[in-house]
């Protein structure tokens, strides 16, 4: 008789435990390591995955399995054993470990094979036919004649003809209708450009350890605009011929119009991309394009780290630095780790690329356990431009009281001028940071968050960005029946409308989270930037990085202190970072650029290294004061994160772990109980206890036992418990 252990579909930490079924005779041979199936539990029918076959069970009785809900395993040898990984490194359930793995589709056994793109095209010889009593069939007509094949809807937009025509042209036989599997839209090749010599000698190194058969990783340590992007796609050629597939992770942010062209240029028919703008289906068909080997290169954020590839050689992590390769939500898994994890399984190569490094991974190449690869020249015309910092104190000092400082006006003027472009950077969308009563001190704030609510424009009133709360702005203040209500902070709305005031009928595009809302209006707004079509980009930090803007010669800085002010013992780091990758969209035409800095902290040690271009100065400044802190890269944290709708019982819980926790003083030390910096979020309170210590990640084992005895003791838990090691955000 056969057996399996089953990890039942179910997110609770009850079930966090395999259990034991008989395989029937007519499903033995067939439910294997990896199966969705179909089994009993208690009352109900539950859906569960097959983690190993078994030759005893661990209880008298097993119930049988009913059903395959999917005809072959979903997961591999090597997904089930990352799933144990990811359950004991990141304190989470076994079943968001594979919820993490696998996209919605394939859990809901919904694995059928690609769907096929529709396009409709003229016939030959269709220009002949005489439709001039048929108007809107002669316009859909014309349009297929200029434009060449094209989707259906598609066609009959551009043409304004109604779905009617469509089919009429058919019956008339001057359309045909065809069916494109995803793999064949491609874009015409291009040939790679010549490299330079720290290209060339950075390429060979990584493609040497391509060729060998043991895990490596390396730090591509390259200022703004010194080729990396060509690097990669070298070595993904290489890879691919050696018969292996390769991933390229990239921020959310940075996955641009133009890297996606770059990759299926380079390679048609063979890129999947994998993102969360992608529909259920469609993440099922680049899945299966991916697992069946017709797509060896894949394209995405962090959870394209988990892309089935069965033959993996190589995975890049672009702008490695960024916190959004770490997940928020459970599992918390960082893909760097997950990445690293997967290179060594496969024994192929980790290439961590960034112009400003994290000082986790500068650090670990300083220690020698990966290698640092550097590219300090551009090998677009410029050099990296001059950068200006302008003191926003002196500014109010002497009177001039407008968001812009009078050298970038000055500046701004100068290059629009020109003809040239200009790229405003401001990390905070809103008009105004907070809306305050002049007479009492009141601030309007969100009464489900401990935060200031942020003003918008076009109707949309005061907005709270963490629960999106929405209140009318107040004419007297609640607080006293004051009529001096004012606005304090700049956003990116209050730029814009500044910007049209002072620069009237200058064209120009606005790129933040409340512009590119709607499915592809972040391409369209960038190309329209591209074209030339507007003079004048403002965005949030996803203009910061991955576009190349070649008639960009200004980048200003409105505010430098956003980050910089925030409670997180990274925010000299976020600073240092955001501003070196924003001012290294300047300049990379033909024509020089410069940027300018604007901040109420000119000698911060952060924006001073910024300014120079220096990633040395600042990492040595920095990495010495996270040493006297015994911060990471020098020790590990972990965050015990408590949740719950009243706050008195929230501490009793906190303080009973903290109890608990006392027995793992030996290994590091205690901090907390403590309200979290957001302390209420969505109406709920939040406190924190951080433990820190060196290689903490050998208490794993240990901690998640404690953490699960917590949670399921009697009588229940009255909050949520969320465990994260290594937090990169501690809000």
């Amino acid at each position: 008789m056969e057996y399996a252990e089953v990890l039942i579909d179910q997110v609770t930490d009850a079930l966090d435990r395999p259990f034991h079924y008989h395989i029937p005779p007519e499903l033995q041979g067939k439910v294997k390591p990896g199966c969705l199936v179909k089994v009993p539990f208690g009352a109900r029918r539950c859906q569960g995955y097959v983690l190993r076959l078994l030759r005893e069970p661990d209880i008298q009785e097993a119930k049988e399995i009913m059903a395959l809900a999917a005809p072959e395993p979903l997961l591999q040898k090597e997904q089930l054993a990352l799933i144990s990984w990811l359950a004991h490194r990141y304190y989470c359930r076994r079943i968001e470990a594979v919820h993490a793995l696998l996209p919605a589709g394939y859990r809901r056994g919904k694995t059928g094979g690609p769907r096929r793109k529709r396009l409709v095209r003229a016939v030959p010889g269709a220009a002949e036919a005489d439709l001039s009593r048929a108007p809107a069939q002669q316009r859909l007509l014309r349009v297929l004649l200029e434009r060449g094949p094209l989707p259906p809807a598609e066609a009959l937009k551009a043409a304004g003809a109604p779905g009617s025509a469509l089919k009429a042209l058919q019956k008339k036989g001057l359309l045909s209708l065809e069916e494109l599997l995803p793999e064949a839209e491609s874009l015409p090749p291009e040939e790679p450009p010549v490299l330079q010599e720290e290209q060339q000698a950075a390429y060979k190194e990584i493609r040497a350890a391509l060729a060998e058969s043991a895990p490596r990783k390396f730090l591509l340590h390259g200022i703004t605009g010194s080729g990396k992007t060509e690097v990669y796609l070298r070595l993904i050629r290489d890879c691919l011929e050696q018969g292996k597939g390769a991933i390229l992770l990239v921020p959310e942010i940075a996955l641009t119009p133009q890297m996606i062209e770059h990759f299926q240029r380079r390679f048609p028919g063979k890129v999947a991309l994998l993102h969360s703008a992608l529909s259920p289906g469609e993440k099922v068909e680049a899945w299966n394009r991916i697992r069946e080997g017709r797509a060896p290169v894949v394209l995405g954020p962090r959870s394209a780290v988990f892309a089935p590839l069965e033959k993996l050689g190589l995975i890049i992590l672009d702008e490695e630095h960024e916190n959004s390769y770490k997940q928020e939500e459970a599992p918390r898994y960082h893909a760097r780790e997950v990445a690293w994890w997967r290179t060594r399984y496969h024994r192929g190569v980790l290439v961590l690329g960034s112009a400003t490094p994290s000082l986790e991974s500068y650090y670990e190449g300083l220690q020698g356990r990966s290698a640092i690869l550097t590219m300090s020249s551009r090998v677009t015309p410029g050099d990296l431009p001059p950068v200006e910092i302008v003191d926003m104190r002196r500014e109010l000092k002497e009177g001039h009281r407008l968001i812009f400082s009078r050298r970038l006006l000055e500046a701004m003027e100068q290059v629009l001028g020109r003809g040239e472009q200009v790229l405003l950077f401001l990390n905070r969308r809103g008009f105004a940071s907070f809306v305050l009563c002049r007479e009492c001190g009141y601030v309007a704030r969100c009464p489900r968050c401990a935060v200031s609510l942020t003003l918008h424009l076009e109707g949309e009133g005061m907005i709270c960005h963490y629960c999106s709360y929405r209140a009318e702005v107040p004419r007297t203040c609640p607080g006293c029946g004051g009529v001096q209500i004012r606005y304090f902070g700049a956003g990116t709305e209050r730029v814009e409308k500044e910007v049209r005031k002072l620069f009237p009928g200058e064209p120009l595009v606005r790129m933040d989270s409340d512009t590119t809302t709607r499915r592809g209006s972040h391409q369209q707004l960038y190309r329209r930037f591209r074209a030339g079509e507007a003079r004048i980009l403002i965005g949030t930090q996803m203009i910061a990085k991955g576009f190349n803007f070649p008639g960009v010669t200004l980048v200003g800085v409105i505010t430098a202190d956003t980050a910089l002010n925030l409670p997180d013992f990274r925010a000299g780091e976020r600073t240092f970072q955001l501003l070196t990758q924003v001012s290294g969209r300047a300049g990379r035409g033909p024509r020089e650029g410069r940027v300018i800095i604007q901040t109420y902290h000119p000698r911060h040690y952060s924006i001073l290294a910024a300014a120079e271009h220096d990633y040395l100065a600042f990492s040595q400044q920095e990495l010495q004061r996270r040493r006297e802190l015994s911060y990471p890269p020098f020790t590990d944290l972990i965050r015990f994160l408590f949740i719950g709708e009243e706050e008195e019982p929230l501490w009793a819980e906190a303080e009973e772990f903290a109890r608990l926790l006392e027995s793992y003083r030996e290994y590091g030390e205690i901090l907390g109980p403590a309200p979290a910096p957001l302390f209420k979020l969505k109406n709920y309170f939040r406190i924190q206890i951080i433990l820190k210590g060196e290689r903490l990640a050998a208490l794993a084992p240990s901690l998640r036992r404690a953490v699960l005895a917590f949670r399921s003791r009697k009588p229940p838990l009255r909050c949520r418990l969320s465990v994260d090691f290594n937090p990169q955000m501690v809000l």
